[in-house]
Formats: C-alpha cells, structure tokens, sequence
C-alpha cells in the first residue's frame, strides 16, 4: 500500500481594517501618540483629537485557514518592519514604531478564521507638517499546517495645523471729553466707528484721536471651522474710577466662522466703554480674552 502524504493547505491572510490614528492637531513640536490593541488613543499630552475628520482605531488582519491548515493550529504572527515612514506628499513625515499584534491567535475546523487587532506607536517632529499621511506595515502570518502568508496593513494619519492668534492692533477707544459722564461709548468691530449709544451730553468724542477696533491675526488648518468666544466684560483702570468695558462683538459676526484656504482669518473686535459720572482724565488700560478653538 502506498503511503499518502499528509499536504498543508496554504491559508489566506488579509488586511481587514487599517491602523488609523485619525485626525490630531499638535500642542507641541514633537511627540508621540499610541493606538492600543483595544482602539484607545494615548496622546501623552502631545496632540490634541480634533473634533472632526477622520477617527482613530486598531487596525485589523484575518488569518483564514482551509483543509489541514485550519486543524487545531496556533498562527504566530510578527511585523516584517519595525519602523514604518508615513508621508503627506509634500515633504512632511512620521514615524510609526513599537508595533503591537493580538497574541496567541489560534484556529480550529470549527473556527477557521483568527482575527488580530494591530496597535502602533506615532513619532512626529517639527518637520511632520500638516496633511494626510499615508504608509504600510507588512505582517507575516505562520503556522505548522498554512505555512507563512503575508499581508500588507495600511496606517493613515491626517495632522491639522496647530491654532494660533496674534494681536495685530489694539482696541482704542480714543480721545474723551467728559462733560459730566455716565455714558456708553460703542466701537463697531466691521468699521472701527465709535457712537454714543447712552449720556449723549456727558462726553464729547474729540475728533482728532478716533481709536479705532482690535484686530487680530487667526493661523491654522486651511478650510477649517474655528470657534471664537468673546468675553462677557472687562474693566479700564487708570487715574479715576474703573470703567466697565463689555458688550464685545467681532467680524465677521458668527460664533463660528471657517479659515480661508491658507488657513487664516482676520478677526475684528468692538465693544461698549461705560464712562463714568465725573471721571477723572487721565489714560486708562484694560485687558481682554479671546478664545480660538476647533
């Protein structure tokens, strides 16, 4: 009688789901971000998760056996790269290291198909500029009976340019003449115009120092909404009694408004200047809050 040999049966192994670390706006110049095997982000205080775009998860790979493979088998799985260079086209890199894989995945006649999350480790610099950037980890699957397989595991990454907002000019409520006070005076943030709104009688606006609207310069992700929070109130001190600044109004006059395609905005600033009974002349000063966010 001839002997029949026992013939492995080469199982198949597939990318399932890539390994996505989302959409992540940097607070430094460089640092890391972990997706564990569980899909949770570990931002180490480096990033912030953006509100919108693309989300973050583990990634995913099936290893299926067929005939004998899928016998009682124990599959090992390892990473044929231990660095991986994501890239945005345009000159900005990442690195994704420290890769993590499902241990102890196992298949049967029963259960054919073994399914592995995949984590990873995100390293960016000052030179990983915004973008969407893409790469690949390679995976080789082993087991006795399916022998080796190898799957090819896309990684995505979308940086959005971090925020920032700089004073450009100063809000002046320009020259006063106080004929008796207890007055409102209103800068329009579009015009920079100032009226009295309240105590016509009590204060003269002299001509010859206008002051003019706070402006400020917005920078961060191209087309991108941004929300801008004003503040409630705020108080000049200076010579005489305090004077209550409040009723802020910006332009463009939406809480939320979205960065032109270079990623910028011009943002103007008004508000009202109560003038108090007999204040005494003098230069008074203030300060004020803004708030930018995504």
């Amino acid at each position: 009688m001839a002997a029949v040999p026992s013939v492995a049966t080469a199982a198949t192994f597939t990318a399932n789901k890539n390994l996505s670390f989302g959409t992540l706006v940097p607070n430094v110049t460089s640092g890391s971000v972990v997706i564990g095997l569980n899909g949770a982000i570990t931002t180490n205080g480096s990033v912030t998760v953006a509100p919108s775009g693309t989300a973050y998860y583990a990634g995913q790979v099936v290893y299926t056996g067929t005939g004998l493979s899928s016998v009682a088998n124990i599959v090992n799985m390892t990473f044929l790269n231990s660095s991986v260079t994501l890239s945005n086209g345009t000159g900005g890199t990442v690195t994704v290291n420290n890769f993590t894989i499902t241990p102890n995945l196992q298949v049967s006649l029963l259960n054919p198909s073994a399914t592995a999350n995949v984590g990873g480790t995100m390293n960016f610099t000052a030179a990983s500029t915004p973008g969407n950037y893409t790469g690949a980890v390679q995976i080789q699957a082993s087991s006795t009976l399916g022998g080796s397989a190898t799957v090819t595991l896309p990684i995505t990454l979308t940086l959005w340019r971090a925020l920032s907002v700089s004073q450009t000019k100063a809000m002046n409520f320009g020259g006063v003449e106080v004929r008796g006070g207890n007055s409102v005076i209103n800068i329009t943030p579009q015009s920079g115009t100032r009226t009295v709104t309240s105590g016509q009688t009590g204060v003269n606006l002299i001509k010859s120092k206008p002051g003019n609207a706070a402006e400020f310069a917005i920078t961060g992700n191209p087309n991108t909404a941004v929300t801008i929070t004003l503040p409630t109130s705020t108080t000049l001190t200076g010579p005489g009694a305090a004077m209550t600044v409040n009723n802020f109004t910006r332009f463009p006059a939406t809480d939320s408004s979205t960065l032109n395609a270079s990623g910028t905005m011009n943002l103007k600033v008004g508000a009202s200047l109560k003038v108090n009974t007999a204040q005494a002349a003098g230069t008074y000063n203030g300060t004020y809050t803004i708030t930018v966010s995504y």
